[in-house]
């Protein structure tokens, strides 16, 4: 079963580059049935009004996104799975795009000095 996620109130920032998503046993990479092209993995903080969590996302294709890059997530859904004593949620998303609007800044850097300390 595939839960939709609606993201219309959440920002997503890039936490780690992306990486191809490979077959454990083969070691072979991991394409999409429908499109043929290679499966990535993209490291996300995903932030809303309630705080932020790290997730990672499947996409189709190399997202071409760097760490720290605001981006977009459509087509979000969660894909509850279960597998011996092991069980988690993975996600996939239709496309994952950057996006021109800047993440929040952090009370303490927003005084205007670097990294929230005093000059010396």
């Amino acid at each position: 079963m595939r839960l939709k996620i609606d993201t219309s109130g959440s920002q997503f920032i890039v936490t780690k580059a992306p990486e191809p998503r490979m077959h454990f046993d083969s070691g072979s990479p991991k394409l999409d049935p429908t499109t043929g092209l290679q499966l990535y993995a993209v490291q996300v903080l995903a932030l809303d009004d309630a705080g932020g969590e790290v997730i990672t996302v499947t996409v189709v294709g190399d997202p071409k996104v760097v760490v720290t890059q605001p981006v977009t997530l459509t087509g979000l859904v969660a894909i509850p799975w279960a597998q011996g004593d092991r069980s988690g949620v993975a996600f996939r998303a239709d496309t994952l795009t950057t996006t021109t609007t800047t993440p929040p800044v952090p009370a303490s850097a927003s005084d205007g000095v670097a990294g929230g300390r005093a000059p010396k």
